[in-house]
């Protein structure tokens, strides 16, 4: 009976350990993406610091066309990050609960892992004293 727990709480364990390994995959990948979106709204952001920083004349009818695009798209940027942060929480929230499940069940399995040893050892000595009793009575 114990075996067939521990066998079925083995198996919901590694279910929660995979499924907590996908959750933080996918936040990986996410918080990949608004590092990523990030570095370009920073990327733009300095541009646009260096390009005003110019003194050539040049420039200045290209400036009247970069900086407002510049500045819409600093913008999209921006708003895509924030799009995306609820998402991560929602998905930081998942990993924790997995977590939590996943302890349990390790501490479950560890609980019915320790309870068979000490059932197998408890078994062991009666085995051994039945032994050495029948030993003692053969003489």
């Amino acid at each position: 009976m114990n075996r067939r727990r521990l066998s079925a709480v083995t198996l919901l364990k590694r279910l929660k350990k995979y499924e907590m390994e996908n959750e933080a995959r996918a936040l990986g990948e996410l918080r990949l993406r608004m590092v990523e979106l990030d570095r370009q709204r920073q990327d733009l952001v300095d541009g646009m610091r260096f390009q005003t920083d110019t003194t050539d004349v040049d420039f200045t009818a290209y400036m009247r066309r970069f900086l407002p695009a510049a500045k819409k798209e600093i913008l999209s940027l921006a708003e895509k990050i924030i799009h995306l942060e609820p998402r991560a929480a929602e998905l930081e929230e998942g990993i924790s609960n997995k977590f939590r499940e996943f302890k349990v069940f390790d501490t479950i399995h560890n609980s019915l892992n320790e309870q068979m040893r000490h059932e197998e050892q408890a078994r062991e000595t009666a085995e051994i004293e039945e032994a050495i009793l029948w030993r003692w009575s053969q003489k």
